[in-house]
């Protein structure tokens, strides 16, 4: 039998820079516990973000000549333009005023950068190295506990063609974060030749529907009974793939090239959403 554990509180909510490391500690005095070796310690990585500092005021924001450039192309807010010019490798027009860009190899709309959850006026960034951040949490509590855990810091991410959220891990420590299951059998014997298992999005997936995406406030999850993916130390793993190994990206391509099938049956949004998409 196996049995996993989701546990969780509602904490204070934060409008301003704090630490962290306090609020992990009211967090396990709030929920009656003590970690335990092999736990996974999943927090949200705009709780993380503002704890960093790391949220502006947006009338302080002055965009750029090519923020304005970026905003018009997709009628746009230029600061929010200027913000997502600022954090990503690249910026690829959405619409709807939703910038699709590149953070660290994901791509996220606005680079997750987020008006929710933070104070009127103001928008949350990601933490500056999720990562970093995960391991700092990760050696706090072996010193403060004694205990060795593995953290992953979430983010809520939508998938191609399915309407609502999920999740993400955008950092992670202490836990294998991919599952190479190539060359290993499946049920009926035949040898697995492309599956990897992304277990630090799995984790971070786990607890969206416990942390939520409104008022909930319950950006810490304690994960218990899972230790098997839980390691001393880091692995260090690329998560993501090049847009030109990306499946997504080779079908949509395809797609506005006109190679889809069969054709007779397309239907008249899909000829808008080709429409939409030219500037992909």
């Amino acid at each position: 039998m196996i049995k996993v554990e989701l546990i969780s509180c509602s904490m204070k909510k934060e409008i301003k820079k704090f630490n962290i490391y306090s609020r992990i500690e009211t967090f396990f005095k709030k929920v009656g516990l003590n970690p335990e070796n092999g736990d996974v310690l999943a927090l949200s990585g705009k709780y993380l973000a503002i704890s960093e500092g790391r949220f502006y005021k947006l009338e302080d924001v002055v965009p750029t000549d090519e923020a304005y450039e970026l905003a018009k192309a997709n009628d746009g807010d230029p600061r929010i333009a200027e913000l997502v010019l600022r954090e990503s490798e690249a910026v690829m027009p959405s619409f709807a005023g939703i910038f699709m860009a590149s953070v660290k190899g994901m791509l996220q709309p606005n680079a997750g950068i987020d008006k929710s959850n933070i104070k009127e006026g103001y928008v949350v960034l990601y933490p500056q190295d999720p990562n970093a951040s995960a391991r700092k949490i990760r050696l706090f509590v072996l010193d403060r506990y004694g205990v060795k855990v593995g953290v992953v810091v979430t983010d809520s991410r939508i998938y191609p063609t399915r309407k609502g959220t999920t999740g993400i891990a955008i950092g992670y420590s202490g836990i294998l974060p991919i599952v190479d299951e190539r060359g290993s059998k499946d049920l009926f014997g035949k040898k697995l030749k492309v599956t990897k298992r992304a277990i630090a999005d799995q984790l971070a997936t786990m607890v969206q529907p416990i942390m939520g995406e409104s008022n909930e406030s319950r950006p810490i999850v304690l994960i218990r009974g899972l230790s098997e993916y839980v390691v001393d130390g880091d692995v260090e793993a690329e998560l993501s793939v090049s847009y030109e190994e990306d499946i997504y990206f080779a079908a949509i391509k395809n797609y506005l090239q006109g190679k889809f099938y069969p054709k007779k049956q397309v239907r008249a949004k899909d000829n808008a959403r080709k429409a939409l998409y030219q500037g992909l």
